[in-house]
């Protein structure tokens, strides 16, 4: 099993895969073949049935550890065993792909809870601003950097990852986009900064980024912000737990920038297919989820625009309170 996990993942380098996609994928895969060598199976000998069992025990497993585990996460992990069936079908090692045929938890795509209005948006952003109120130095230069970031990121909707791993000759000041070389499934887009996010990172390239990098701080010198997303995601929601904490607000975590950028976008009367452009969803549905309003916005929306609906001055002529007495 160790020497076929080896070469799977040599096999996903080899293809192009990207670090964090490699580690999931090796995390997952390597727990399935620990559930096989549990049951004394081999690859080869698991069929529909057994790849069923599978999906039925790692919901098991949740239970039993009393936590109840998502669609969404079932759905992570039997993907990862399609990968890896597809990898052991072009070394012969397996005839057919068993988890392709097997009937999966269904998945809904839903909103996060809690996301922040526009102007809770706002104020979060203000609090990340204002780095001083930290008393290590270090600690200063983690919250401006990560108050860059959180402004690059309502800004764009870039992925966590995909941040960490921009260049400064990934971002196009002339032309005020960022290019996207490595986006998810190694897709590449262009990504537009706003005024306010532009001026901002410009200020950071040109005044403050060397300044990051010092005696104890060399490595990832050619990335924007000197950090892989490994340690640089765990960091940045580390400052925005505790900025949301300060506030009142519910867990926030790097990924809601992006949802919240297509949620406003929407609630402003963005077209849906320009968000899914500016997001990089390759498929319409994944975008749908914002249509998902909150019943608040959803009330708002049917009192301007049902045609029965009164104005002010309307309402008056309309409902004659003399005339309804007299009928009384």
């Amino acid at each position: 099993m160790d020497e076929l996990m080896s070469e799977y993942l040599k096999e996903l380098k080899t293809s192009g895969h990207r670090e964090r996609g490699i580690t999931g994928l090796k995390s997952r895969v390597k727990r399935f073949l620990n559930y096989l060598c549990e049951r004394g199976l081999r690859v080869h000998e698991v069929g529909v049935k057994e790849a069923q069992e599978y999906q039925g025990w790692l919901k098991e497993q949740g239970k039993a550890k009393g936590l109840s585990l998502r669609n969404a996460t079932l759905k992570v992990y039997i993907t990862a065993c399609v990968n890896f069936y597809e990898f052991l079908k072009s070394k012969n090692m397996a005839h057919t792909n068993p988890f392709k045929e097997i009937r999966r938890a269904r998945v809904e795509k839903v909103l996060p809870r809690n996301l922040l209005k526009e102007k809770q948006m706002s104020i979060f952003l203000k609090k990340l601003s204002r780095f001083e109120e930290e008393t290590r130095l270090t600690a200063r230069v983690t919250r401006f950097k990560v108050y860059v970031l959180a402004e690059l990121m309502y800004a764009t909707g870039l992925r966590i990852a995909e941040a960490a791993g921009l260049k400064v000759d990934d971002i196009d000041f002339e032309r005020g986009i960022v290019n996207v070389t490595e986006g998810k499934q190694g897709v590449s887009r262009i990504c537009f900064l706003n005024d306010y996010a532009k001026e901002l990172l410009k200020l950071y390239i040109e005044e403050f980024r060397d300044l990051t990098f010092n005696y104890w701080n060399k490595t990832n010198r050619e990335l924007l912000f000197g950090a892989r997303w490994s340690s640089f995601g765990k960091t940045v929601n580390k400052v925005l737990k505790k900025a949301a904490q300060s506030l009142k607000y519910a867990k926030f975590t790097s990924h809601c920038f992006r949802h919240c950028l297509g949620y406003h976008l929407l609630r402003a009367g963005c077209d849906i297919r320009h968000i899914q452009a500016i997001l990089g969803h390759k498929m319409l549905r994944n975008t749908e989820v914002y249509t998902k309003v909150d019943k608040e916005k959803l009330k708002e929306v049917f009192e301007r625009c049902h045609p029965r609906t009164l104005r002010r001055n309307e309402r008056d002529e309309c409902i004659n309170k003399d005339v309804l007495a007299g009928i009384i």
